[in-house]
């Protein structure tokens, strides 16, 4: 069931630029979140708005490098990149005011959003890059494991320093397979599609709408996890002990996600898999927003990484099969940080609005517009795929 060598370099470089250094921020965000509110003293708001700079950042970077991903060399750019987030990373840990603490954030998530788009690329120009997505899935929950038990003591003991220098030590421990990353796709990837330039590609409507699958996906998810230990705290009453331990078995239930993925997709399809993690997610967050029963909120939060994780790689794996030269992958990249740095906003207004309950309408609203994206984009690559293999088949003569 779980087949193949997850320590080989073609695993473990990509992994390190998408995991270690790309998504790391992110499997973290609530634990920041609320530790820039205790360290300058601001709320809801103001915290809120931090992170949607910093996540913006790491958007904006992976888009920019998207367009020339297919030429540009990849080990050079990530290590670059890595070095980027380490220092932006350290730089928080001495800042003294909250306005230095967002250029510190913004200069960190610059490294980040360049290292994703770098690690998504590579994995794309793959023979395989379904399978290869799904162990660096795999391989990207043990790391969420470690993040989640490692991040709330260091805060307890550091605050939001803390958290920023595990994040630094990662980055700097994962710097070895960084530079095992390939400096340029392989030849017969560079000369596919050689006469569409990348803008246009990824401004197909197969590019568009796994773009916008995975950005409200992650509009979804970041909504009700940014704020997942506050509403554990203020409205289900739980202790930060506690918090803390659930979360910790929350990370350790998100390696189930890839494991049963590689299962399932020996007898589903794809778009049944990619639906049915649409669907999952979705319900599964809408109840974190609605429950006021302890029992019920730690069921959903221990199986919400489970789905999240089986979902993500669906998502990813969709990307890299629409687009071998990594195009599209990368750019999906940037839809994640985009997705994530407006939840924080619209979970706020949603706040505003009605509290509660309005969010769990903007999460609705988040799951539909996920599965509509994803559906059609299913169709088009699915259609294209077909299309090729009428091309490859000789003609009679």
């Amino acid at each position: 069931m779980i087949k193949g060598n997850y320590l080989d370099k073609s695993i473990l470089a990509p992994f390190a630029a998408i995991y270690g250094v790309g998504l790391a921020p992110l499997l973290i965000l609530p634990f920041i979140f609320t530790s820039v509110m205790s360290e300058f003293g601001v709320g809801e708001s103001a915290a809120g708005s931090l992170i949607t700079y910093y996540i913006a950042t790491m958007c904006i970077a992976s888009l920019a490098v998207a367009p020339i991903i297919g030429r540009a060399p990849r080990r050079t750019l990530a290590l670059v990149a890595t070095l980027i987030a380490i220092i932006g990373s350290v730089a928080v840990m001495f800042v003294d005011s909250y306005a230095q603490g967002v250029a510190a954030f913004v200069f960190a998530g610059i490294g980040s959003g360049i290292a994703l788009s770098c690690g998504n690329a590579v994995v794309a120009g793959y023979k395989n890059p379904d399978d290869s997505i799904h162990k660096i899935v795999l391989i990207g929950t043990i790391l969420m494991v470690v993040l989640l038990n490692l991040v709330p003591s260091a805060i307890g003991h550091w605050s939001l320093a803390g958290a920023m220098g595990v994040l630094a030590l990662v980055h700097l421990l994962l710097l070895p397979f960084i530079l095992m990353l390939p400096q340029h796709p392989v030849p017969a990837v560079q000369q596919e599609s050689a006469g569409q330039s990348a803008t246009s590609v990824l401004l197909k409507p197969v590019s568009l709408a796994i773009l916008a699958m995975v950005g409200f996906y992650f509009i979804r998810d970041t909504m009700v996890w940014v704020f997942a230990e506050h509403i554990g705290t203020s409205r289900i009453g739980m202790t930060p002990d506690s918090l803390g331990f659930l979360f910790g078995i929350h990370g350790a239930t998100s390696l189930l996600g890839p494991v049963i993925l590689l299962w399932a997709g020996t007898f589903l399809s794809r778009g049944w898999l990619l639906a049915l993690g649409i669907v999952s997610t979705g319900v599964i967050t809408h109840l974190v927003t609605q429950t006021d029963s302890y029992p019920v909120y730690a069921a959903i939060v221990v199986l919400w990484s489970t789905a999240h994780f089986f979902t993500y790689s669906c998502m990813m794996a969709l990307a890299s099969v629409a687009d071998t030269k990594g195009r599209i992958a990368a750019a999906a990249g940037s839809a994640v940080m985009a997705g994530t740095a407006v939840a924080p906003v619209l979970a706020g207004y949603a706040f505003d609005l009605g509290g509660y309950g309005t969010l769990g309408y903007f999460v609705a609203a988040a799951v539909l517009l996920t599965l509509v994206s994803g559906l059609y984009a299913l169709y088009a690559t699915h259609k294209a795929e077909k299309a090729d293999s009428l091309q490859a088949v000789p003609q009679a003569e």
